[in-house]
């Protein structure tokens, strides 16, 4: 039981440390390993055995968590690469800074518009299609054996951020014309 401690979220599930995985799959998984490991199987064991299962457990649901968002997959996969993720520290691409602008502007513009509904929803659905370019983008990337491949990366990475940020800002805004 314990060996499961020194594997990354990756080998727990025995998936290759990719971007691309089956959610299907990870699922099916998740609950067999919780089947196995929850700790109301092991209220007639030891207190270490209780110990190590309520540890498993969580650790179980950490990677889960983490494996099944393609942001925090990304996020992940990086670190797991030696890339320094400082969420503190602001892009440099002016060119993306500046999409970054005219975005917020066409959110504003859009939840102000006399027909906000229907402009909300249309920018979520560019949202949406922008989110599945980036996945794409960053199954590409992780797939890279070139030398610039991480970074490349890190900055899809970036903007996948951002672009799930505002979605979520988006969805708020539309939850509450609802």
């Amino acid at each position: 039981m314990e060996s499961f401690f020194s594997k990354d979220y990756f080998q727990l599930f025995n998936f290759p440390a990719v971007y691309d995985i089956d959610r299907g799959v990870l699922t099916q998984r998740y609950r067999d390993m919780q089947g196995l490991i929850h700790p109301d199987r092991f209220v007639n064991a030891t207190d270490k055995e209780r110990r190590i299962s309520m540890q498993l457990t969580a650790l179980i649901n950490e990677a889960y968590n983490v494996l099944k968002s393609p942001l925090a997959r990304a996020r992940y996969l990086l670190q797991l690469r030696g890339i320094d993720i400082d969420d503190s520290v602001t892009s440099k691409d002016i060119e993306f800074l500046t999409e970054q602008i005219e975005l917020r502007e066409r959110l504003e513009e859009a939840q102000n518009s006399a027909h906000a509904e229907q402009a909300l929803m249309q920018l979520a659905g560019e949202l949406q299609q922008r989110l599945r370019g980036l996945q794409l983008a960053l199954e590409e990337a992780f797939l890279d054996a070139a030398a610039d491949a991480l970074v490349k990366a890190h900055r899809l990475y970036d903007e996948m951020q951002f672009i799930s940020r505002l979605n979520d800002e988006l969805d708020e805004i539309e939850d509450a014309f609802n």
